[in-house]
């Protein structure tokens, strides 16, 4: 917890949701010379389109936060990849499936975001890979449900723990199994357990985000204290100024 937020404070989140299918603009020219070349090693010109546009609205979103030009903002990456903005103390995380990325900003507390797209599931469903990557405790949850509800549970159960992981800029150095959340997409969205930091259950919120129809997405924030998420959606054209 930041030793500065006042314990009687709300922690106010911004959530963007971010369209990946708007028409070309502006957006390869605000990319640095290493987002460049990430783009170029696509193969499709569709995900390459994708990426771009993600990144490229990454820039002028944030630009709205802190008195730097998109194009002159500068990423620091963690060891497992989360970027920070040098020189600059905003909290930030993007994630992006299909034809949405979501974006999670905040100015005091550190944040995680995560959003897949439904897919049908193999022919034994999610349970072999829920046994392979989830716990002993969320694997009995899932298994608790209908057949017919647990896809949706395995996405509800998957965007909280990357989410979580998301947040403490791990990747999947941490084990997914090694934490529970709730597996229930009609459960809160809890972190229960974590072997991993115990202490985090009293000072992690999990929130569900409304998503588009066939898309699932979670915020992670590391507080213990009440949280509003201000959901807004990008409509904005990318102009270089």
């Amino acid at each position: 917890m930041n030793a500065h937020i006042d314990p009687q404070a709300m922690i106010e989140i911004d959530v963007w949701r971010i369209p990946l299918t708007s028409e070309p603009s502006e957006h390869d020219k605000l990319l640095d010379p290493d987002e460049r070349r990430r783009a170029a090693r696509f193969i499709f010109d569709s995900d390459r389109a994708r990426f771009t546009r993600s990144r490229g609205t990454l820039r002028a979103t944030l630009a709205r936060y802190v008195d730097i030009l998109p194009e002159q903002i500068k990423f620091d990456y963690g060891t497992h990849g989360k970027p920070t903005i040098r020189g600059c103390p905003i909290h930030f995380n993007l994630s992006h499936a299909g034809d949405w990325a979501y974006l999670a900003i905040s100015t005091t507390t550190p944040v995680g975001i995560d959003v897949e797209r439904l897919r049908p599931p193999a022919r034994n469903g999610w349970i072999d890979l829920a046994r392979r990557f989830f716990s002993k405790a969320e694997v009995t949850e899932l298994l608790a449900l209908p057949s017919s509800e647990q896809t949706k549970a395995f996405f509800a159960c998957w965007t909280r723990k990357e989410a979580y992981i998301k947040l403490h800029g791990r990747g999947l150095s941490l084990p997914l199994g090694q934490f529970t959340v709730a597996a229930d997409p009609k459960a809160p969205a809890i972190l229960r357990s974590s072997e991993w930091c115990p202490d985090d259950t009293a000072r992690t919120v999990l929130h569900d985000l409304s998503s588009p129809a066939g898309y699932r997405a979670c915020l992670a924030v590391g507080t213990p204290l009440t949280i509003t998420v201000q959901s807004k959606t990008w409509t904005a054209p990318v102009t270089l100024t």
